[in-house]
């Protein structure tokens, strides 16, 4: 395994998910606020049953390192505030994240991004992430973007595919040299 099995930030931890997160977890994705800005491939209404498969791929997939995606507590109250997908350990790999929206607005999502991202690079394997996000997701682009992603523009072929949100069309990209120099 690469990545650290937690991350502590200023406000958070970050852990792999377990079954404890299934209620929250499957509350922020019942959340249309929440679930409108991610993958097609996210059902709505998110079911218990969906929550459990989802945290079951994640539990295997952490350990077995094809892909890394951390649950995010807050520090002070113990609750579940959203999560974090690392899609593969690769020279390039995707990134998404969604965060309960009773968070939204207070730099969690930079604080995330730099933790998880950072634990990424450092394992000498991830050379740059990728993201995507609608033109109108104006929150999601601000953060990519103080984290230091560059918007490339429209999304290119090579990684246009179904199973983004309807308009999902800003491609953005953050390469460990830019990184570094945040």
């Amino acid at each position: 395994m690469y990545f650290p099995e937690e991350i502590e930030t200023d406000r958070m931890w970050l852990r792999p998910f377990g079954p404890q997160d299934t209620a929250a977890h499957v509350e922020i994705l019942g959340n249309w606020d929440v679930t409108q800005w991610l993958s097609t491939n996210i059902p709505f209404p998110y079911s218990q049953e969906d929550g459990v498969k989802f945290i079951a791929d994640a539990m295997a997939q952490f350990q077995d390192g094809s892909s890394i995606r951390y649950a995010m507590t807050d520090k002070t109250s113990g609750r579940h505030m959203g999560g974090i997908r690392i899609f593969t350990v690769t020279e390039e790999t995707e990134v998404g994240y969604w965060m309960h929206p009773d968070f939204w607005g207070k730099g969690l999502g930079t604080e995330l991004l730099n933790a998880a991202l950072g634990a990424g690079f450092e394992t000498g394997i991830i050379k740059s992430y990728v993201a995507q996000t609608a033109v109108a997701n104006k929150g999601s682009r601000r953060i990519l973007e103080k984290v230091g992603f560059i918007h490339e523009g429209a999304v290119p072929e090579a990684h246009d595919r179904d199973s983004h949100c309807e308009g999902c069309s800003e491609f953005y990209r953050l390469r460990i040299e830019d990184w570094t120099k945040t």
